[in-house]
């Protein structure tokens, strides 16, 4: 499907757009226009787990949410299974799918590792730059705000109004701070390049 708004194209244009978005959210927060807000924080939450998979080498382009490239999915998939017990492996189209993959790295860089691949511990080492621990509360956070943010979403119109008020400001504010968690994650990750070349992945992210 053709999408409707344009998307960005160079760094520049995603910087523009990431400005603006948390300007306005700032905006919203002061003048109570918190609707507006919790949209923000629900596009600024997709946005930082799919870049935390991207900077982790799992999906191989900006478009392609696949779980794993051609040189690293065998390991990927052992990742997957240790965390979960399966040996299927998390949709990464929906927001579930990009927390079960986060929550899949932290219990991997929690572990030792030994006798592993190139892209393995390279990326084991960049996770252990991070403050797992407060990603995984984040995590934890993000799924009982997403249970909130959605009666707002699909089921406001049959919700008494003082009680919809009564936490709306402060989730729209929550949701801010756990995406801000993630991105101080990211830019872990961002600095460590040697993650996606050790599987022949663009290293360089535009748009």
């Amino acid at each position: 499907m053709e999408n409707v708004i344009k998307n960005t194209e160079t760094s520049n244009d995603k910087y523009t757009t990431y400005r603006a978005m948390t300007g306005r959210h700032k905006l919203a927060m002061k003048h109570g226009f918190f609707l507006e807000a919790l949209l923000i924080d629900y596009a600024m939450l997709e946005d930082r787990l799919t870049a935390f998979l991207w900077h982790s080498g799992i999906t191989p382009t900006s478009e392609k949410l696949s779980f794993g490239g051609r040189a690293n999915k065998a390991d990927l998939k052992k990742i997957y299974a240790d965390y979960s017990g399966r040996d299927d492996t998390p949709k990464l189209r929906n927001i579930s799918g990009k927390i079960e993959a986060v929550r899949a790295l932290i219990a991997y860089a929690k572990k030792t590792c030994d006798n592993q691949s190139k892209y393995c511990k390279l990326l084991y080492d960049a996770l252990n730059t991070i403050d797992l621990d407060k990603l995984s509360e984040a995590l934890d956070g993000v799924d009982k705000w997403r249970g909130y943010r959605n009666e707002v979403i699909h089921a406001a119109m049959k919700k008494d109004i003082f009680s919809l008020y009564e936490e709306l400001e402060t989730n729209a504010q929550l949701g801010m701070d756990y995406a801000r968690v993630i991105d101080k994650a990211v830019k872990k990750l961002k600095g460590r390049p040697a993650i996606r070349r050790s599987v022949r992945m663009p290293a360089k992210k535009d748009g």
